[in-house]
């Protein structure tokens, strides 16, 4: 009985999958060559994206599983301004062991000479610490350090930039507000500084009598009171959820912060998730890059093994049984591909831990994620299916004729619609997973998006430059006119080099023009604008005098004041935060406390967009003039109300106008600034702005810090100094992706080169056979891939250099500085490297004898 049709073909499918698979095996067992350059690709983009993945899921493993450590307890409950009451005091002391412990930047001063600095004052009590150890040098107990001695001085220990700065050694005497205190030892390691925020000054630790004793827990002052809980051990997470719940319930006006050991630093957390978007998007970069030397590895792969596709073609191999055999070779590739990329990735942290764990603010956790893994190997899966299909699907439409021809353009035909479908299915899966992934997926998208218009963008500009090279006729020189041709000629790398520069060059233009933005902002034209120094709690009988201490100075430009409380806002409307859901681009205005003041006149610094600012004899219920950004990202307007608590009270206050505030204008800007009553009563203190020649302030900080030991004074260069280390280490690391990137560029570009190398040897054996001297042909070369490297930096350049206007115009909301040295040297940069590879693959050409490429051809 002869088989049914269904049957025969079912039979057939697995003899073409069985015979395809077997004809793959037998050409890998030739070697890798030819596919060297997609391995590498592959493996650059997915072990890239791997290590970015695993090395911050390390990072927050360790903050978790150090928990406690960083956090100095299980939970931890923080006041702003005062201190906890006494049935609040209590009720801690119900939950467990409770250790006390404030923490404010103060001055401190030498005690027989006028040189004072900026500290991060921090006083604990003799529980201190739960978890972890002090280190000191010399080693001693941290009670001993801190000690009161027989002469009525308290113990200090700090850390050493402080005894570089001011030139002290162990036994000096500082003056801390109205008291002194006398080094002791040199602090090595402080087991919770992760958990505090941006340092402005070194660590000063002293003990909470010391603190007391100075004056300077006056009422409205900026000191933050912690609250340390230790719990029995092994008490579980749900108990700290159920506790801060339950002060929730009892203490709803308190306005304590409270966190516990399973998230000790939200910030620091925060930080490491973004930036870990931020590159692996970079790494995707890289993966798409390479992703164009994926598909030009295979597009030179199946034109060597052109004869041998049109074998098999002529003895009734159909185009579908052709993609099986190539099929099957390109996946297993990319399997070995992402195998490799995922071990590299996965090494990463180890490797990382063991050369600088000792620079790392917590202790890695080095073990394997299968998160990031996945999301890696996802990305390199789907990028590679998307690139590789379109070549792979034009064979399969390729007549035989077509196959035997040599030298002949075969790059017209393109892969039926099934093939596009897929494509188009790739490049949604990764949009798809790459969102996926991301905590803000607006940055994601709008990333992607603008790698997606890149792409498109230098894919147009490649098409351009090959009709312009054809509109410019014969040059008369015959550099020109080689090179020329060399670019209109058939399967011409004009679309490989524009892409693989192209993309590189346009995440180069975006990083170097943000941070140069950013440099300009924070070095060239703020210090013009700020004042000198910023002064921290002034007390309300000091400021007038502060300030005609300030006028009476030679060399006075100016001051500025305003009443300064901090409150955290609780509710929007009749929303509790917990429940509201803003902008991802006005969500941090919910994170902690944020400063506010009271006026009774519109503050300069910004433009009032709606509404009206209230009478100067205004004495009824609170109002409040916000931001007009953020009010936007809250999706609220005149006439909704906001609940802010200060000084564990709420205050709830409806809003009276929305204010466009200038954030660069270098003056004193608040988000919420309220109406007088019922702020100018409470408890507070002032901020002050004093504008001095440079040559004044010197004089003026030691004056000041002499005369009033409680105001603490930041001089403006200083913390432009420090936030401009910070930008600068983030920029290395930021750079450092971008060159993994610049990499895939030239792995690609490499492959352009290698693929051409025929045509290169033949032309140059001409050239020479007719008279040509190896520096003409030299020369001609040069001219054309100075030609297509010039073309893909400059629309990448432009590419760029819009996506960095937006960024900083956009998303940070500052003013935009064109650079043009900066955008001008990335373009030569770029032009050289495209020379520089495209000769070297030239030289090679050269040397190849005359008669065996003649008689081969």
């Amino acid at each position: 009985m002869a088989p049914s049709p269904d049957k025969l073909g079912e039979t057939h499918q697995k003899l073409g999958w069985r015979l395809a698979m077997r004809l793959a095996r037998r050409e890998l067992r030739g070697g890798l060559s030819g596919f060297r350059i997609f391995l590498l690709c592959l493996v650059l983009g997915i072990s890239t994206i791997a290590a970015v993945g695993s090395l911050s899921a390390s990072l927050v493993a360790g903050m978790r599983a150090q928990g406690q450590t960083i956090l100095g307890g299980d939970a931890d409950f923080r006041l702003l301004h005062r201190e906890a009451f006494d049935d609040e005091k209590k009720w801690l002391a119900q939950q467990g062991d409770v250790s006390m412990m404030a923490t404010m930047r103060a001055m401190v001063r030498l005690a027989d000479t006028p040189e004072s600095m900026l500290i991060e004052a921090k006083a604990v009590d003799g529980a201190y610490p739960f978890y972890g150890a002090v280190g000191l040098q010399p080693a001693m107990a941290l009670n001993e350090a801190l000690r009161r001695d027989s002469a009525g001085v308290y113990g200090a220990v700090a850390e050493a930039g402080l005894f570089n700065r001011l030139d002290v050694k162990i036994g000096d005497r500082l003056v801390l507000g109205s008291i002194e205190v006398r080094l002791t030892a040199v602090l090595r390691e402080e087991p919770d500084r992760s958990a505090g925020g941006f340092p402005l000054a070194p660590r000063l630790l002293v003990a909470e009598e010391a603190l007391r004793a100075a004056a300077l827990l006056r009422p409205g002052s900026l000191i933050n009171f912690h609250y340390r809980v230790k719990l029995a051990d092994g008490a579980p997470q749900n108990m700290l959820t159920q506790m801060a719940h339950e002060a929730g319930t009892l203490f709803p006006n308190a306005g304590w912060r409270i966190r516990d050991r399973s998230d000790a630093s939200p910030s620091l957390r925060r930080f490491i998730e973004r930036l870990g978007l931020f590159l692996t998007l970079v790494g995707l970069t890289a993966l798409v890059v390479g992703g164009v030397g994926v598909g030009n590895a295979i597009t030179a792969y199946l034109a060597r093994r052109g004869e041998t596709i049109a074998i098999v073609k002529a003895l009734g191999g159909t185009g579908r049984f052709i993609f099986r055999i190539y099929a099957v070779q390109i996946a297993i590739l990319t399997l070995l591909g992402v195998g490799l990329g995922l071990s590299l990735g996965a090494a990463i942290p180890w490797l990382v831990k063991t050369l600088f764990g000792g620079l790392l603010p917590v202790d890695l956790v080095v073990q394997i994620y299968p998160r990031p893994l996945l999301a890696a190997a996802g990305f390199g899966i789907l990028s590679a299916a998307a690139f590789a299909l379109w070549p792979l699907g034009r064979v399969e439409q390729m007549p035989v004729t077509a196959l035997f021809r040599d030298r002949v353009e075969v790059d017209t035909n393109r892969p039926a619609h099934g093939f596009m479908l897929a494509i188009i299915a790739c490049f949604a899966g990764l949009t798809g997973l790459a969102l996926l992934i991301s905590e803000r997926r607006d940055i994601a998208l709008w990333f992607l998006l603008g790698v997606g218009l890149s792409y498109l963008a230098l894919r147009g500009a490649a098409s351009l430059i090959v009709v312009l090279a054809r509109r410019m006729g014969r040059p008369r020189q015959p550099e020109w006119r080689m090179a020329v041709s060399n670019i209109t000629r058939p399967n011409a790398p004009v679309r490989a080099v524009m892409l693989s520069i192209g993309l590189s060059v346009t995440l180069l233009s975006v990083i170097s023009m943000v941070d140069g933005n950013i440099t300009q902002q924070i070095k060239g034209n703020l210090p013009e604008r700020a004042p000198s120094f910023f002064l921290l709690d002034v007390a309300p009988d000091q400021i007038e005098n502060m300030l005609e201490t300030a006028q009476n100075v030679q060399g006075y430009l100016g001051h500025d004041t305003s009443p300064m409380l901090r409150g955290q806002i609780t509710a929007i409307g009749d929303i509790a935060v917990a429940d509201f859901r803003p902008s991802p681009d006005s969500a941090w205005v919910l994170q902690g406390d944020r400063g506010l003041t009271y006026a009774r006149h519109e503050p300069p610094g910004g433009e009032i967009v709606d509404g009206a600012w209230w009478p100067t004899d205004y004495a009824g219920p609170p109002l409040l003039s916000f931001d007009a950004d953020i009010a936007r990202g809250f999706g609220i307007g005149l006439g909704d109300t906001i609940t802010v608590n200060v000084l564990g009270r709420p205050l709830r206050a409806e809003i009276a106008n929305l204010r466009k505030i200038d954030w660069a204008s270098g003056g004193m800007n608040y988000v919420m600034v309220f109406s007088p009553a019922p702020l100018a009563s409470a408890p507070h203190t002032y901020l002050a702005t004093i504008s001095l020649a440079p040559e004044a302030e010197a004089g003026f900080s030691t004056m000041i810090a002499k005369t009033y030991p409680n105001i603490t004074i930041i001089r403006v260069k200083e913390a432009i100094e420090a936030a401009s280390d910070i930008l600068t280490n983030l920029g290395l690391a930021i750079r450092a992706m971008s060159a993994v990137s610049l990499l895939a560029g030239i792995l690609v570009l490499a492959g352009a080169m290698a693929s051409g190398h025929r045509a290169r040897v033949y032309d140059a054996v001409v050239m020479k056979v007719l008279g040509a001297t190896r520096r003409r042909i030299m020369l001609a070369y040069a001219l054309e891939y100075g030609l297509m490297g010039l073309g893909a930096a400059v629309i990448a350049a432009a590419v760029g250099t819009l996506a960095g206007w937006a960024l900083v115009t956009g998303a940070m909301q500052t003013d935009w500085v064109f650079l043009p040295v900066t955008l001008g040297l990335t373009i030569v940069g770029a032009v050289a490297m495209t020379i520089i590879l495209g000769l070297i693959g030239t030289y090679a050409a050269l040397s190849s004898p005359v008669a065996p490429v003649l008689r081969s051809e």
